[in-house]
């Protein structure tokens, strides 16, 4: 009986054990964070969800700004100009007005706003939300550094808010424009026509690789197309010259475009980008570009021309040796001081007439460097004897051979001239400059041959 009742007794204790771990749980836990939320809350201004926001109502001495979401979410402006907005710059404002907290109570019930600058405030900003409407009015700098009165619309109350809420939350109607200019998506570009004034290219893009189609066809150099499409989706306006008077003074000034550019994009969705034509601005930093003839004449740094040049060479693939790493079974090497053959037999590499194994690597590396040589610059003047530059016969003469030995590409390296020599490859790109760093990359036989290991003596055993 007694073990029973001490056995009842344990469960007893455990089940109130329970439950009290339970209300703890459930309901002392909650209200404890509750409240601490509450508390750490107690400075917060406004409580809203970002999303709820329909229309933003910003007021200035000078200016006065109204943005709207539209049905599908995007946001525009609406006064003082129709235009769309920059998303990210709505959403920044939005989240600051969310996270504003107070240090400070100034006054509990304010009855002159114009000693805090509130009654002609400096900015006032009105939410609308789906049941009510947030205000915030701001007015001048408080009697502490790096604070300033606001002060919440139903809210008797005056407080102190930290300085930089000021600058955020003053922006202009330049600030909610959208500065993109050109709707592009770099990684679906499929195809861009380039028109200049005495030359037109067209470059597509086929089995992911872009490709020239005129003046020339040959493979396009991947790095100058894919940076052009990136710049231009990329592309931001610093100022806007809107349809009206002064847009048609600017269109009456303005002499042929520097470039016209087009862009296709792939997929069933993708529509051709508009025709973008850049004229030159009055500032020298800057070019004028004309999408549509009702969209603004845009400003843009000039800098973005880099990308756009009317030199074939630019938009060429720049490599000087375009042949399949695994056809190339032989390497001859023939320079000013030596020269020598390495042929590839099942397994390893090995050279002609010599007998010590061949640093496998240093070979490896050798194709790679030829693979990646490209052309730094095009000659300035053509070459009408190629003796002159060193190139019959070549200063270094590099010929790659397939199983058979013929050849399937040879790199001719000539003279040098101001830290470039002239070269030539296999590709269409005739006499070019490259860096006369690419001589570095010439292995010479004794850094190819590996060094015989000396020979172990095998010592004679004295002991009898």
């Amino acid at each position: 009986m007694r073990f029973r009742s001490r056995f009842t007794t344990t469960i007893i204790l455990a089940a109130a054990l329970l439950l009290l771990t339970v209300y703890v749980s459930v309901v002392e836990l909650p209200r404890g964070e509750k409240a601490k939320q509450a508390e750490q809350n107690a400075d917060q201004l406004f409580k809203f969800e970002s999303g709820d926001v329909g229309t933003i109502d910003l007021r200035y001495p000078a200016d006065e700004i109204l943005l709207k979401k539209s049905e599908d979410g995007k946001w525009r402006l609406t006064r003082p100009i129709l235009a769309e907005a920059d998303q990210r710059e709505v959403q920044s404002l939005i989240s600051t007005v969310a996270d504003i907290r107070f240090t400070r109570v100034a006054e509990e019930q304010a009855a002159n706003l114009s000693e805090f600058g509130l009654d002609h405030p400096n900015a006032e900003i009105t939410l609308t939300l789906p049941d009510r409407t947030e205000r915030l009015r701001i007015g001048d700098d408080g009697p502490m550094a790096g604070t300033l009165y606001v002060q919440k619309d139903g809210d008797p109350r005056v407080v102190l808010a930290q300085q930089w809420i000021k600058g955020s939350l003053t922006r202009t109607v330049f600030d909610f424009r959208t500065k993109i200019v050109l709707p592009i998506e770099h990684a679906k570009a499929d195809q861009v026509r380039l028109d200049f004034p005495k030359q037109s290219f067209l470059i597509a893009k086929q089995d992911n690789r872009w490709l020239l189609k005129n003046p020339v066809e040959g493979p396009a150099d991947e790095d100058a197309l894919n940076t052009l499409t990136l710049m231009l989706e990329n592309l931001r306006a610093t100022l806007f010259i809107d349809p009206g008077p002064e847009k048609e003074k600017v269109l009456k000034g303005l002499k042929k475009p520097l470039v016209v550019v087009k862009v296709h994009g792939s997929g069933k969705d993708s529509e051709p980008s508009p025709t973008a034509r850049f004229y030159d601005a009055p500032e020298k930093d800057s070019v004028y570009l004309i999408t549509e003839p009702d969209k603004p004449i845009y400003r843009v740094a000039r800098a973005n021309m880099d990308e756009l040049k009317p030199e074939l060479f630019h938009y060429q693939d720049k490599r000087l040796i375009r042949v399949e790493r695994d056809a190339i079974k032989g390497i001859e090497v023939r320079g000013p001081s030596e020269q020598f053959a390495l042929s590839l037999g099942e397994k390893d590499w090995a050279m002609e007439g010599e007998t010590r194994p061949v640093n496998l690597d240093r070979v490896k590396r050798f194709l790679e460097q030829i693979e990646k040589l490209k052309a730094y610059q095009p000659i300035e003047k053509t070459v009408k004897n190629p003796a002159d530059i060193g190139l019959k016969p070549a200063m270094h003469e590099i010929r790659l051979a397939d199983q058979t030995k013929k050849t399937l590409a040879t790199l001719q390296l000539g003279n040098e001239l101001k830290g470039m020599l002239y070269t030539k490859g296999n590709t269409n790109l005739g006499v070019v400059m490259v860096n006369k760093d690419f001589l570095d990359e010439i292995p010479k036989k004794s850094e190819l041959l590996k060094k015989e290991e000396p020979k172990k003596e095998n010592k004679t055993d004295t002991k009898k």
